[in-house]
């Protein structure tokens, strides 16, 4: 059954390896999902400072009461009050763990008692005060450890998007390459059933002038079927190799933008976009790369790793993740000790104004100075949490060595396969070389009656065979850099490889 039936003559999606890495980093689904999982940090890091936001409140509030007197200073038979009021507060909150709290009282009221200095009066009580922790809490490390943490996830989450972009740009890279590998191998077979056609048709004249055999024949008909069975399987391995291209590039189901627009595809339009981009076939517009000479050293890409690779920036931040966690854990074993300063203000008056004006002049002080101590006897729940929290260090720092003795392996890899697949491509090139030159002489044996169409046929065999050999060596050498830049962190720096 052939996939494409029915597309439109001429609809070739043209691609270079720059215009696959550029659709996959905007339409694929994982890294859109980390790209939100980075924006949900973000705003965690942000919100966390929200604890140091300044704090307003404000009640209203009013009464009515009735009362018999019951004594001769009651005030009356009947004692009628009523009151008005409101409670407000700002409360400035310090990165030192301290606050300033400024609250304001004020109440009007109204009685018939005629005891009461005023039938009608207002009382302001105006407040000022300051609290600074001095053990736990204290201080801005302590104090921020929320903070910090969630800026540590904020950073954390940032390496880990750039990891997921870099395996996706190597799955793109690698992706690209077996279609260039797989289009390039068709291209060969086809080549492979030409030579195959041509030296039947010679042994069919040659029959037919009596110079040669049926079964020269026979045997020139089986080799077309052979390369033709290749052709078929290389053909299935180029729809295959089109089909995990598309499926890291084009995941979201909406028509190509303008930023995505590739050649070929310029006009798209409709709402079977999305599976038309399946049908299309797609045509590399990028080369295999060529061999270069240069000498590789391990120690180097390594150095390179350290500094580069997200997942060892995710494990030194875990490092400072578990610091600051054991920064909470030590300020929680710390004893209570607040120091606190208040000053607080008193005015009485028949009117409003000068109720708030008596107590904003601070006539009638009261001023007070304290500190607080407290401490958990025995305090087993912080000292079993701080030492929870060291031994997170120390796992910590072994996560990383491991994770760090991983990234080295991994770069020596690299390198060796890099290093094995030049080596591979040259010698795939010269057995492609000396199997053509072999292919050659043989047709020119033959040409003279010193060789026979089996002959013949076998070295064409062999000729097809190197020619795919090269053809997969130097796919697996482009990838095999892939592979490098990947394993030394530079595909989340500057998206390229294989160059």
């Amino acid at each position: 059954m052939d996939l494409r039936k029915g597309v439109p003559a001429g609809r070739i999606l043209k691609l270079t390896l720059e215009d696959s890495v550029r659709i996959a980093l905007h339409q694929n689904l994982d890294l859109e999902a980390e790209k939100l999982a980075t924006e949900v940090a973000r705003h965690n890091a942000r919100g966390s400072w929200g604890s140091f936001d300044p704090l307003a409140s404000l009640t209203l509030r009013a009464s009515d009461t009735k009362s018999q007197g019951q004594s001769q200073i009651a005030g009356g038979t009947v004692i009628e009050s009523d009151s008005k009021g409101l409670d407000g507060s700002l409360r400035l909150p310090f990165v030192s763990g301290g606050s300033v709290s400024i609250s304001l009282n004020h109440t009007t009221s109204g009685t018939n008692s005629n005891i009461a200095n005023l039938p009608d009066s207002t009382v302001d009580v105006l407040t000022v005060s300051l609290t600074q922790p001095l053990l736990r809490g204290a201080w801005r490390r302590y104090a921020t450890t929320a903070q910090r943490e969630q800026e540590l996830a904020l950073l954390r989450q940032n390496a880990r998007q750039g990891q997921v972009r870099a395996d996706l740009i190597q799955r793109v890279y690698n992706a690209y390459w077996d279609l260039v590998s797989a289009i390039e191998d068709t291209s060969v077979r086809k080549l492979a059933v030409e030579r195959g056609e041509k030296q039947l048709e010679q042994d069919r004249k040659r029959l037919d002038l009596g110079a040669g055999t049926e079964v020269d024949v026979l045997q020139a008909e089986t080799n077309v079927a052979q390369q033709e069975e290749a052709l078929l399987r290389a053909g299935f391995s180029q729809r295959e190799a089109e089909d995990n291209l598309r499926q890291l590039v084009f995941q979201n189901r909406r028509k190509l933008d303008v930023e995505d627009q590739v050649a070929g595809a310029a006009e798209l339009e409709g709402p079977d976009t999305f599976l038309d981009q399946w049908d299309w076939p797609i045509e590399p517009l990028t080369q295999l790369p060529k061999v270069e000479a240069r000498e590789y050293d391990w120690r180097v890409s390594f150095d390179r790793a350290l500094e580069q690779r997200p997942e060892l920036v995710q494990s030194r931040l875990d490092i400072d993740t578990a610091e600051v966690r054991y920064d909470n854990a030590y300020t929680g074993y710390l004893p209570q000790l607040d120091f606190n300063l208040s000053s607080s203000s008193v005015g009485f008056n028949e009117k409003a104004k000068g109720s708030f004006k008596t107590a904003g002049s601070f006539d009638f002080p009261d001023n007070r100075i304290s500190l607080d101590f407290s401490m958990p006897i025995g305090n087993r729940s912080a000292r079993y949490a701080l030492r929870a929290a060291r031994v997170a260090i120390r796992q910590a720092r072994l996560d990383y060595s491991r994770q760090e003795l991983t990234v080295m392996s991994g770069v020596r890899a690299a390198v060796r396969d890099v290093i094995f697949r030049a080596e591979a491509v040259r010698a795939a090139s010269k057995s492609a070389a000396l199997a053509r030159r072999q292919e050659q002489a043989e047709q020119l044996r033959m040409e003279i009656g010193l060789s026979t169409t089996f002959q013949v046929l076998e070295f064409q065999e062999t000729l097809a065979e190197a020619n795919s050999a090269l053809v997969l060596a130097q796919a697996a050498y482009a990838k095999a850099l892939v592979g490098l830049q990947h394993a030394e962190g530079k595909l989340e720096i500057d998206g390229e490889a294989g160059r």
